[in-house]
Order: C-alpha cells, then sequence, then structure tokens
C-alpha cells in the first residue's frame, strides 16, 4: 500500500465551520403520478419503505435523464429548458431497473447486472423508446461508474463466514482503483487510499503509469466512501466524500469536493440527504460544466437541485448537526425467548434464504397475470418471479406480512401453496409463502415470532460506533425497514442481505449501499442480545 506521503503531487485540505447554507436552486420539480412531468412514487407503509425515482445522471449535452422505474420509464429533461415537458423514454418490457448511468455518452441500466440502451423509433413511429442492446461484457469504466453508487455484483458468501470473529472496522484497507470516464481529461484511473481522518486520491491517464495529480483529504471525523466522480470540461476534479464518526452520528455527512486543476479544494457541497428522503441509488451527478445535481424525492414528489456549495475551511466536515429522525418510534416488544446464536449460526441461515433454488410450480406462481395490487401501479406477483413457471429460480420472495421458514417454504410449494406478495398497500395473507424485511431478520436470528422493525429495538442493544458492526447484526429503521448486515467491502461502503419488493426484484439477496445515507436517513446499527460478541 502506498503511502500517504510518497506520492504528493498537489495537497489539498477539506473543512468548514458551520455557516448558514447558501439557498440551492430548484432546477427540476415532479409530482407524484405518471403524466408527463411527473415520476413514480410509491408513499411508505408499515415496515415498508417508499419508492421514488432511482436514479439521476448527465449527458455529455448537459440533458438530465431521471430513472422512473416505477412508471417504466426514464425522462430526459434538457438542461437549458429544465421548465419544459421532457422527453418519455419507455424502458424495455422485461427490464427491472435499479440505477441509470451515462457512460462516454451512451446510456447503460442496472438490472440484475449492466444493461446496455439504445434509442429506438417508438411504436407510433414519432416517439422513441429505450431498447437493450444485446452484446458483451461492460468494461471497467462502465462497471465502476455503477460501483461507485453500490450497484454491483455481490461478493462471494464463502469470505462473509470466514471474517466472522475478525475485526470489521474499515481502518486498515488496501487501495481501491477507480476507473473515471471523465469529461474533462478523458479515462482516468484514481487509485483511492484512506485510513481514519484522511484519504490520498493519486490520478494517472489511462494510457499513462505516472500518476499526474494528487488530492488530499483531512476531515473532522473518520472518512469512509470517497469515490472520484468526474472531472468537468475545465478540469476541475470532483468527489464524493462519507463522513461517518466512530461515536457522533450527528456529525454523519455526504460531500461533494471540487478541486482546482492542479489539486486545490475550492469548493464544498452538502448533500441535503434528511430522513424524510425517500432512497435513490443514484442521487447525485456531476454537469459537463461542474454542475452539482442532487436528486432529492419524498412522498409527493422529486426535485433535481443545482446545489450551489461553500468554501471550505481546515478540515473537512458537516455544515451542520443531522436533523433528528423522522421515522416511526419504536414500540413495545413483545416477550421472546432469546437463545444464543452464533453468528455463523444466523449468516448461514440468511444465506439459506438468498441462496435457495426452488421449482416454481403452476400453483405457487398462480393465475397469470395475476392479481393486482390495490392502489398500487403492480401486481401480486414478485417481478423475478414472472415468466418463470415450470422453471428453477432462486431465492425465498418478499411477501408483505410473511415469516416463511426456510423448510416451511419448501413443503408449502409442495403442498401447492402460492408464492410471494408485493401488495404493500393491502391487509397481509397469511396463505402466501415468502418473508418481508422483518420476518427474515426473525428467521435469520432464529427466533419464533415475527418481530417487527418497531420491536426489534427492545430485542437488540444500538451500537454507538457504526463502524463496529459485524457480520449478523443489522441496520434498522423503526417502522420501516431492517437490513442484515454482512460486511464491509473494501471501498467501505456495507454489504447487507435483506427481503424487499423493489432492490432485489422482490426476493431476498445481497445489495450494498453507503453507510453514511443509511445513517442519515434514520438507520440505526443495532446488535441483536441472543448473539455471541
Amino acid at each position: 500500500m502506498r503511502s500517504f506521503s510518497s506520492h504528493i503531487l498537489m495537497a489539498a485540505a477539506i473543512a468548514i465551520a458551520w455557516p448558514v447554507l447558501a439557498k440551492d436552486t430548484v432546477m427540476i420539480e415532479l409530482p407524484s403520478g405518471d403524466g408527463a412531468r411527473s415520476v413514480g412514487i410509491i408513499s411508505a407503509n408499515e415496515e415498508v419503505e417508499a419508492s421514488g425515482p432511482a436514479a439521476i445522471t448527465v449527458g455529455d449535452d448537459g440533458t438530465v435523464y431521471i430513472l422512473d422505474q416505477n412508471n417504466g420509464r426514464v425522462l430526459a429533461v434538457d438542461g437549458e429548458r429544465s421548465q419544459a415537458d421532457p422527453e418519455i423514454l419507455p424502458l424495455p418490457e422485461n427490464a427491472a431497473p435499479e440505477d441509470l448511468a451515462v457512460v462516454h455518452n451512451e446510456l447503460y441500466l442496472w438490472s440484475d447486472g449492466i444493461v446496455p440502451l439504445e434509442r429506438s423509433p417508438g411504436a407510433d413511429g414519432r416517439s422513441q423508446t429505450l431498447r437493450a442492446i444485446d452484446g458483451g461484457d461492460a468494461d471497467d469504466y462502465t462497471r465502476s461508474v455503477f460501483a461507485s453508487m453500490g450497484s454491483v455484483p455481490p461478493g462471494p458468501l464463502n469470505s462473509i463466514i470466514d471474517e466472522i470473529g475478525r475485526s470489521s472496522r474499515p481502518q486498515a484497507r488496501p487501495p481501491v482503483v477507480q476507473y473515471v470516464p471523465s469529461r474533462g481529461l478523458g479515462d482516468i484511473v484514481a487509485e483511492v487510499s484512506a485510513a481514519n481522518d484522511k484519504a490520498e486520491i493519486l490520478l494517472r491517464r489511462a494510457s499513462s503509469e505516472e500518476n499526474f495529480l494528487s488530492l488530499q483529504l483531512t476531515g473532522e471525523n473518520r472518512i469512509g466512501t470517497v469515490e472520484l466522480l468526474d472531472i468537468d470540461t475545465t478540469g476541475r476534479p470532483y468527489a464524493l466524500v462519507e463522513l461517518v464518526p466512530a461515536e457522533r452520528p450527528e456529525r454523519t455527512g455526504m460531500l461533494v469536493v471540487r478541486f482546482t486543476p492542479n489539486g486545490v479544494l475550492e469548493r464544498v457541497y452538502d448533500l441535503p440527504i434528511e430522513p424524510g428522503t425517500v432512497f435513490s441509488r443514484r442521487f447525485v451527478a456531476i454537469g459537463p460544466r461542474g454542475d452539482v445535481l442532487f436528486l432529492r424525492s419524498g412522498e409527493s414528489r422529486a426535485q433535481v437541485l443545482k446545489l450551489e456549495g461553500r468554501e471550505p475551511g481546515r478540515k473537512l466536515a458537516v455544515a451542520r448537526p443531522a436533523k433528528p429522525s423522522m421515522a416511526a418510534k419504536p414500540g413495545k416488544g413483545p416477550k421472546v425467548a432469546i437463545l444464543p446464536k452464533s453468528r455463523g449460526d444466523v449468516i448461514e441461515r440468511a444465506i439459506g434464504f438468498e441462496t435457495l433454488n426452488w421449482l416454481v410450480t403452476p400453483a405457487a406462481y398462480g393465475k397469470d397475470p395475476g392479481p393486482a395490487c390495490d392502489n398500487m401501479n403492480r401486481l401480486r406477483r414478485p417481478f423475478y418471479l414472472f415468466g418463470k413457471r415450470g422453471q428453477t429460480v432462486k431465492g425465498v420472495p418478499y411477501c408483505w406480512g410473511c415469516k416463511t421458514p426456510l423448510e416451511d417454504f419448501t413443503e408449502g410449494v409442495v403442498d401447492g401453496q402460492t408464492a410471494g406478495n408485493v401488495c404493500t398497500k393491502s391487509a397481509p395473507q397469511t396463505n402466501i409463502l415468502g418473508v418481508d424485511c422483518s420476518g427474515f431478520v426473525s428467521e435469520a436470528w432464529g427466533l419464533k415470532m415475527h418481530v417487527s422493525t418497531r420491536a426489534i429495538p427492545s430485542i437488540t442493544r444500538r451500537l454507538a460506533d457504526p463502524w463496529s458492526l459485524q457480520p449478523g447484526d443489522a441496520l434498522n429503521r423503526p417502522g420501516s425497514h431492517v437490513m442484515l448486515f454482512m460486511r464491509f467491502t473494501d471501498d467501505r461502503k456495507v454489504e447487507v442481505m435483506e427481503a424487499t419488493p423493489n432492490a432485489c426484484k422482490g426476493r431476498v439477496c445481497r445489495n450494498t449501499y453507503s453507510l453514511g445515507i443509511l445513517l442519515l436517513r434514520g438507520y440505526q446499527p443495532v446488535r441483536f442480545k441472543g448473539l455471541d460478541g
């Protein structure tokens, strides 16, 4: 691992005091709906997070693309005429999109992997639609752009078991290599090293082995994820920096920092992520001329903000303390018999829910097209089961309000029960197989009862230091959602396993998120009292 001092070409420290934030500009505003100038937002419910537009990305001509996955489309907004109606680009019918990015001025979708897109004429011969392109594997730059926001294939399962008992704190990690298709300097390779409150980004051109610039970061608190986002057409680098203090969660923050072409820090942009913010996978984008655009969604509307930024100071810090969480307050917990569990047992049981291969029988599949959900633009059947009657699939399906033990699920399929239910606005049904978020975590922890996210605080203890999370712990937002923690990735994100009707196409699977975003949105790192350490 290279030291911080051995390759310093130009140093820059970041910081701020606590000034009043400059007024950001609302560039685009889209109410909830399915009209020409709206986006699909599914409101939250008990044990279910809200779902809104998943991504924002910007083309080389300044066009802003918004992934409106709940309406099955992409909205393309002219950056110079942002108040005009957007162009509507329908997505391929078989897509279950979770992320969208422009790479080398081409559109790519993340749907269980990278899918290249191209425009093609619509059925009316005048409008445009998006078509998936069959082809080879994506290159390093495309994969790295998606990985910067956590859209990555999960890591090997056996290494999770191997990590149990080791220190999970990501302090002495190897440098992480990022491939950045920048607009200003072409393809760039960035090597990121971070430890505690310091980080360094070494830049070189793809055609060279020599570094031409070093960007130095110094934080008031621990620095987590660092991602080089882009270099604009004037040569200014932009990096996304996560601050996650070990014992002061109110000072958690996500910042974009801008450097001059010669590596001097000149601007800091605070990302307004709050407990009421609806999750977006790709929430920030850099325009060709350096505009920092943030996608902020609530339950009634989505906005694209052009952030004003502020002057830097001595050390990188948040501009103001995080607002108190607006998540539902914990409820009184049930009396649950808590038997000691090993972390290995918890992880192995969880893995069973993700890796189970099972035959989708006609009875498990149900009628076609199947019953529709009340007040929702979707069918009851989880997306990953569409068209899979008579085929083998992997993973236990999401089922609203359900907690089906793994053994009972297999037997239930054989006995002719229906599998999966993503109708989170309807009353839960007792005759359907699967697990919801808290049902899955309850099963992983070996609980006989279905313990809700509100009640999880009564059987866990909250971790003061989020970096002390270990495999088998959880990130819980009372009244909303819970995820089982698996491990820290090399780039200091968190890999979790969860049951969700959205991000996992309606099944139990693993996902990768920024720890800082989860904390800012009200998630609490907790440890089940029955775990041995």
